[in-house]
């Protein structure tokens, strides 16, 4: 015969919905920028005007009026280059850098050895075109003039697919988690049957056989679990923590933290539930276990 026990349904707390909207926003702004990054590899172009300076570079295009440039030049080389933010692989840069001979500048920038500075007003641009030199005669000239930058567009290298890589995996760690914490609740139930425990999630099943527990017991243990993996949102924990006072090798599957049916197993693991009934639970399991 099989039992059925549920935990106490969590309350909605503001710090859950202040952590999943901020996983919300960070993941939106992430991808917001990934795809500025990507589209300026393929997009990025200098054209000068009569008036301005006209650069496109992903999502954004940045016009730079010819009666504020102060100075146009070229260093003679680069050195102690630092990111303050934006983005730097091999053949793109764009966003804010510093280095020794420029300075804070923004680049929209491929291949350094091509870069033209911009001075305007307080403020210092980088390009890379494919013609440094007539760039900045066009400039000088105020002549209409559209230049590439160097070495080409489709500039989307090895390093900038590993970006890629890493913000699609959080991506889909953000949505896995936001989901868990949205399902979880509403899923997690524990099962006695003819053989063992079932602990329903929502998501892949949890099975213990009553042959692998050693003990359980009822505890409320001292401090709080500090979580290795897996999601710990408001009173939403689960996966795998470390709690001393709980027991070692710790796997939480819980709506709150205490009190906690612990289940002691043989190959030194801990399970940690919370049905609602947790005396009527225990009882019920230490009969299955005789």
């Amino acid at each position: 015969m099989k039992e059925t026990f549920y935990p106490p349904r969590p309350s909605s707390t503001a710090g859950s919905r202040t952590l999943s909207f901020t996983a919300i926003v960070a993941l939106v702004v992430a991808l917001i920028a990934l795809g500025s990054s990507l589209l300026s590899a393929f997009n990025m172009q200098y054209e000068v005007r009569p008036e301005a300076i006209r650069v496109r570079s992903g999502l954004s295009t940045k016009e730079i009026p010819l009666d504020e440039v102060t100075n146009v030049w070229r260093p003679e080389k680069l050195s102690g280059g630092v990111r303050v933010f934006g983005t730097a692989t091999s053949g793109l840069r764009t966003g804010r850098f510093r280095f020794n001979e420029t300075g804070n500048i923004t680049l929209y920038a491929t291949q350094m050895d091509h870069l033209v500075v911009i001075d305007v007003g307080e403020d210092r641009y980088g390009l890379t075109p494919d013609d440094p030199e007539a760039l900045m005669a066009a400039i000088a000239d105020r002549a209409t003039a559209t230049f590439q930058p160097a070495g080409g567009r489709a500039r989307a290298t090895a390093s900038m697919l590993v970006v890629v890589a890493v913000v699609l995996v959080a991506a889909g760690m953000a949505i896995y988690t936001l989901g868990l914490a949205g399902r979880f609740p509403q899923a997690l139930r524990y099962e006695l049957g003819p053989d063992g425990l079932t602990i329903r999630t929502g998501f892949r099943p949890v099975r213990v056989g009553y042959s692998e527990i050693e003990r359980v017991e009822v505890a409320s243990p001292k401090g709080y679990p500090a979580r290795v993996y897996g999601t710990a949102i408001g009173s939403l924990f689960w996966g795998r923590f470390r709690w001393s006072a709980a027991g070692p090798n710790l796997y939480l599957y819980c709506t709150r933290l205490k009190p906690l049916v612990l289940l002691h197993l043989r190959s030194g693991r801990t399970i940690g539930l919370t049905p609602e009934e947790d005396e009527r639970f225990v009882e019920a399991l230490r009969q299955r276990l005789r």
